[in-house]
């Protein structure tokens, strides 16, 4: 009877130490909106990560399988196209955007990523980089900070635009 219990205690040991544990930030860019981005640790002892955008507005909800971070992953920029739609931007030449009405992810909005001329200031909070686009924050890998806490939102009243690398 001992050896079973043994063996529930080592699976139960290894199950929290090898389950993948879901880090979580969330904005809340316009009522009854809150866009949010998850991290998983892959398989492995290094910091790469699986990642998943979920958006969530008047109680519906789709979310979006993202590329996985293997070391290239900058952090995401989020944005609002003036026409009212949202847009991410991920680097590595790579965006998506998504509507509110119809709430879905929409591929015609990559087209906004693609970049303008660069500026150094930015007026009513446009972006430095992209034309009809307006910075709202950045998603971003924290590598455990003081809280123990591995992903973060910040706004752009925080954080300044970040330019994200371009693709290939």
């Amino acid at each position: 009877m001992k050896k079973w219990v043994v063996l529930a205690l080592i699976i139960s040991a290894l199950t929290w130490i090898f389950w993948p544990r879901i880090h979580d930030a969330s904005t809340t860019p316009e009522e009854h909106l809150q866009i949010t981005m998850s991290i998983w640790p892959m398989q492995g002892i290094h910091s790469d990560w699986h990642r998943k955008i979920s958006i969530t507005y008047n109680g519906e909800r789709i979310s979006k399988e993202l590329f996985g971070d293997t070391g290239w992953w900058r952090g995401s920029n989020l944005y609002r196209h003036i026409s009212g739609a949202y847009v991410v931007h991920e680097g590595q030449g790579w965006c998506f955007g998504f509507t509110l009405e119809p709430l879905e992810f929409n591929r015609t909005l990559e087209d906004f990523c693609i970049k303008g001329q660069t500026t150094t200031e930015t007026l009513n909070g446009h972006s430095r980089y992209y034309r009809d686009l307006i910075y709202l924050g950045h998603f971003y890998e924290t590598w455990r900070d003081e809280e123990g806490i591995r992903i973060r939102y910040t706004s752009a009243d925080q954080t300044p635009e970040v330019e994200l690398p371009d693709g290939p």
